[in-house]
């Protein structure tokens, strides 16, 4: 150790790679503070002396971490680290990212929706969280930061029976009516069904066999499934069946445009328009996949064949979306028990004939 012109005090580290670092202080109690929390930080494995930006790790990230997923995840990743995190901690050093930096980016995603904002942070909780792992940062500073909720109504998730049957029956056009059929009577993801293609219709059966998703407005060439579990082969119910005799065979494709091309994303949206225009309710794409599993629980479909059914990698994921129909169902039975008490037998009559439509 030694006192310098200026007045401070410096004292030379050796490092654990043989590196050797100087620290400074006014006093000789700081100066030994210093060095001590440097051989502490050694010890737990940082790379001491990192200067490492929030943008240059990001970068490293993507490259190394998320290269290899399908392209609409990585389009979701860089859209939320480019959008809503870039402005706040590009520049910043790894090292000096504290919480309230991480709350700030949230702070300015907070009227966004909840969907958004979970895409923020597990973006950031990621990027946080591989840098620790690799020696540049000791602690992760979004640890403990949470999304804000938004109270407002929840919206509807699935058609019921006589709306399935009503939108069905409304359908004009082959090939809408050909893919709300898919999604609705097999469970299939917009990007399954658009995938499909003939040859993967083996008698009462089909196999899933590749997807077709849109990056932007351009199509994704890899076609990868979303999941191992998503490659399944599944029943196709009497109502879909007599829908594909009636499907006209325009290309490989069983979904394709209107001349018999693959389609695009614009051709999608027209034929959505389609489904719009003529449904007797409000209806969204993934309305008909969660209507399909909720015809799997009002059927009494044990859990373990609606998670090979509907190809979720995860039971637990089966598990969300029962546990919620059932907890639809107690409503339901409390409102016909108030029925009851308020109106005697006859009620008794209806909540039975309830009860009993449950169950089966």
């Amino acid at each position: 150790m030694k006192k310098r012109k200026d007045g401070r005090y410096q004292k030379k580290v050796t490092l654990s790679d043989g590196r050797q670092k100087l620290v400074y202080g006014r006093t000789i109690a700081e100066v030994n503070q210093a060095a001590d929390a440097l051989r502490d930080q050694d010890k737990q494995g940082l790379v001491v002396g990192d200067t490492t930006t929030v943008d240059e790790w990001a970068k490293t990230w993507f490259a190394t971490y998320k290269s290899d997923l399908r392209a609409n995840t990585q389009a979701m990743y860089r859209n939320a680290y480019n959008v809503h995190i870039l402005p706040y901690l590009a520049t910043q050093r790894l090292r000096d990212v504290r919480p309230v930096h991480i709350q700030q980016v949230m702070k300015g995603v907070a009227g966004l929706s909840d969907s958004m904002q979970h895409k923020v942070l597990l973006t950031m909780r990621q990027l946080f969280t591989t840098a620790r792992q690799n020696g540049l940062i000791l602690t992760d500073p979004t640890e403990g930061v949470k999304t804000t909720p938004h109270a407002k109504p929840q919206k509807k998730t699935h058609l019921t029976l006589e709306e399935q049957e009503a939108l069905m029956a409304n359908l004009s056009d082959p090939r809408a009516r050909c893919f709300v059929g898919l999604c609705l009577y097999c469970g299939l993801r917009r990007e399954e069904a658009l995938g499909l293609q003939w040859g993967d219709i083996q008698g009462d059966k089909l196999t899933v066999n590749r997807s077709v998703a849109f990056v932007g407005t351009l199509v994704d060439t890899s076609q990868e499934l979303k999941n191992k579990a998503s490659h399944r082969t599944v029943p196709i119910p009497q109502p879909l069946q007599a829908i594909l005799k009636e499907t006209p065979r325009l290309g490989i494709y069983v979904v394709t445009r209107a001349a018999g091309e693959p389609m695009t994303q614009s051709g999608f949206r027209r034929m959505w328009d389609i489904v719009k225009r003529e449904a007797p309710c409000e209806v969204r794409a993934h309305m008909l996949r969660h209507s399909y599993a909720t015809n799997l629980y009002r059927a009494g479909i044990d859990l373990k064949t609606a998670q090979y059914l509907l190809g979720h990698s995860s039971i637990e994921m089966t598990a969300n979306v029962y546990t919620h129909l059932a907890k639809e169902d107690t409503a339901a039975s409390v409102i016909q028990l108030e029925k009851y008490l308020a109106g005697g037998s006859q009620a008794m009559d209806d909540f039975s004939e309830s009860s009993q439509k449950v169950v089966r």
